[in-house]
């Protein structure tokens, strides 16, 4: 004779006596209250609201008292043998918040069984209703509201949820928090009513006993699977039972023909459980990876209400991640890092057992006090050689110039996730973004242009800007172009031919002339190959400061400083039309970004002031104590500055070809300014 035992195994009644709590993680200390959750779902739509509150719960934002299982013990009689089923209940009806102000929170049965799978609950049946009453120490008499359209709105349930609390609250000396309750909700229950009917599928309630025994609800599936109403509680059940010495499961037992008299008065439910259509977990697009200490980052995702938690893998060369962190918040820390170096991450979110594709790679750096640099990937393009981790180009030329940085993608600047006016300078990796995918979108350009005309710093490559915005563009692109990146297309390559120029030198006027002539990537260094970059002359006050080598006219990068059309303070702008990622050799990259920095961060750059007047630091970087020298420097004064710009050391009239000593320096960033009749001249000092 088949059994509908799960497993043979024997357990002693004391094993069953022990507590059951309820499978949810611990409650944060700053999760919302029951009345915060009012607040935060109630001009939501249903979809967000359900999925917000599916969030709430699988956070473990529920009351602590709901967490310890209340046992429910039953005893039929089959067959001439006595069967004495134990199973376990939550306290009162589902809620969110904490014990001294939660929501008893009405869900749709899609909801409310989706959170059963990740409890590894049940739901009741009507048999299971009825004996969960009579248990019940608090039998609390149904406070209906007259019906209306308005009962399945949030205010309603609040107004349901605000009487429920005043019934409870006035036995709570006698009957403290964590007793049985009942009579204060309809139950959404298992039912052989949930199928077999038309479209669409249905929702089946029952209950709301009356002090008399007597359900105010009889049975009924008269309302869509989509439907909830303030009168409707959930009541969770665990899935495993106990039958007199042996373990099965809810559903084992009302499917079987022989034993689901056990938990149904209904006869066999084959089916007991509602359908449940779990969303593909979709993989990051909006993230940020944040510099935080010398031994931790801070990663940040855009909050996906549909995600049960997230992972991120790491490691310190953006192709190898041999680290992995998972969380149930899409904000979290990397905690136990080396100091002083980059590290680069990628993520993925997950519901239940599946997980979501990588995302594209971000990185930061292990610098405290470092100049407040973000990396933004906005290359999102499928396109031949696009492996998604162009940053590692961007982040090591930086680093190797000793500033640290943060990274985010384009999609985190669209959506606030990140912001621009936190950094001083911008570095804004398009590759081969074009028209299809966007380079700039209006809400980027906007950002970008108010970034700008706040004194931001902005340095940007890729080799179909001009192409999409300039020639393509809209009025509005036309004029971001020509206004904020001071340029004017000319060609979509070089000489107007694809494929066949690779070397760029420098403009001899520039503050890149002494850098040799270099190449960008034909497909063959690495990245991928560099077709169609982009050939712009400088408009609105700007320099051509790049050309393609042994052709006439045909510049490809531009610079600007100053004030942008609505600024109120000195921008600058470095644009290349060629992908930065794609140059070689590597120390040409290296020295192109020491070049751009250093444009960026001091206020006169001149070359034969530079050439001429000899500033030492040694050694550098330092432990805190290092030297200055200097010569052929007519000077007014020389002051130390450390990353804030604070003034922590100045000296008048200091002597030419002086050493001079420093001791105590805490860890950090400092800039050294020697200031002239000339010039100033401005050197880092790394302290480690």
């Amino acid at each position: 004779m088949k059994t509908f035992l799960v497993f043979s195994l024997f357990l002693s009644f004391s094993i069953i006596s022990f507590s059951q709590t309820l499978n949810l993680p611990e409650r944060s200390i700053g999760a919302k209250s029951g009345s915060e959750i009012v607040a935060y779902i109630n001009s939501m739509s249903l979809t967000d609201r359900e999925n917000a509150i599916y969030s709430e719960v699988i956070s473990g934002n529920v009351p602590d008292f709901m967490r310890n299982m209340v046992q429910i013990t039953d005893v039929q009689t089959i067959n001439t043998q006595t069967y004495t089923i134990f199973y376990f209940v939550i306290p009162d009806y589902l809620a969110l918040g904490n014990d001294s102000d939660y929501f008893l929170c009405p869900m749709t049965p899609l909801l409310a069984q989706r959170i059963a799978n990740y409890t590894d609950c049940s739901l009741t049946t009507r048999k299971m209703v009825d004996d969960i009453w009579s248990a019940a120490s608090v039998k609390l008499s149904p406070s209906p509201i007259s019906p209306s359209a308005e009962m399945v709105t949030v205010p309603v349930f609040s107004q349901h949820n605000t009487t429920v609390w005043g019934q409870r609250s006035a036995v709570l000396t006698s009957h403290p928090l964590g007793e049985l309750v009942a009579g204060d909700k309809k139950d959404v229950v298992i039912s052989t009513m949930i199928y077999g009917y038309p479209s669409p599928g249905r929702v089946v309630i029952y209950g709301w006993h009356q002090s008399n025994g007597v359900p105010i609800q009889q049975l009924y599936n008269g309302h869509e699977e989509t439907y909830a109403d303030y009168s409707h509680g959930i009541r969770l059940v665990q899935n495993t039972v106990y039958v007199n010495d042996s373990i099965s499961s809810v559903q084992e037992i009302l499917s079987s023909p022989t034993y689901h008299v056990l938990l149904s008065d209904e006869g066999v439910i084959s089916i007991p459980t509602y359908p449940v259509v779990v969303p593909e977990p979709q993989k990051p697009t909006s993230f940020c990876v944040l510099q935080d200490t010398d031994s931790s980052l801070i990663i940040n995702i855009s909050h996906n209400s549909d995600n049960e938690g997230y992972v991120a893998q790491y490691g310190i060369d953006g192709i190898n991640f041999p680290n992995t962190i998972s969380s149930i918040s899409n904000n979290f820390t990397i905690s136990d890092l080396a100091s002083n170096i980059a590290y680069y991450v990628k993520t993925a979110s997950y519901i239940d057992n599946d997980t979501s594709e990588w995302s594209e790679v971000l990185a930061a750096t292990t610098l405290e006090n470092s100049t407040t640099i973000l990396i933004v990937n906005g290359f999102d393009r499928a396109t031949t050689g696009n492996t998604y981790n162009f940053i590692r180009q961007h982040g090591e030329a930086i680093l190797a110039n000793f500033y640290g940085f943060s990274s985010a993608t384009n999609e985190a600047i669209i959506s606030g996730l990140a912001e621009l006016s936190n950094y001083n300078i911008v570095d804004y990796i398009l590759g081969e973004e074009s028209s299809v995918n966007e380079t700039f979108s209006n809400t980027e350009q906007s950002i970008l242009a108010d970034f700008l005309d706040n004194g931001g710093k902005l340095f940007v490559s890729g080799a179909e800007i001009a192409w999409d915005l300039d020639h393509l563009g809209s009025a509005s692109d036309k004029s971001f172009f020509n206004n904020y990146l001071k340029s004017s297309y000319v060609y979509d390559a070089p000489n107007n031919v694809s494929a066949n120029y690779y070397q760029i030198s420098p403009i001899s006027s520039s503050f890149f002339s002494d850098i040799s002539t270099f190449y960008i990537d034909n497909g063959t260094q690495g990245t991928y190959n560099v077709k169609y970059p982009d050939i712009v002359i400088a408009l609105n006050g700007a320099e051509e400061i790049m050309e393609f080598s042994g052709l006439t006219d045909n510049p490809t990068a531009v610079a600007f400083s100053g004030l942008f059309p609505n600024g109120t303070q000195e921008g600058k702008l470095v644009y290349f039309g060629f992908p930065f990622e794609t140059v070689y050799p590597e120390s040409t990259r290296f020295e192109i970004m020491a070049k751009t920095l250093s444009y960026f961060e001091y206020s006169v750059y001149t070359q034969d002031i530079e050439a001429s007047c000899k500033v030492q630091v040694f050694p550098n970087p330092n432990t805190g104590e290092f030297f200055v020298k200097y010569e052929n420097i007519e000077n007014e004064l020389l002051e130390i500055l450390d990353i804030s710009g604070r003034v922590i050391f100045s000296s008048a009239n200091i002597i030419n070809e002086e050493l001079i000593r420093f001791t105590d320096f805490s860890k950090g960033v400092y800039f050294l300014n020697i200031i002239s009749k000339d010039a100033k001249i401005t050197r880092k000092i790394i302290v480690q």
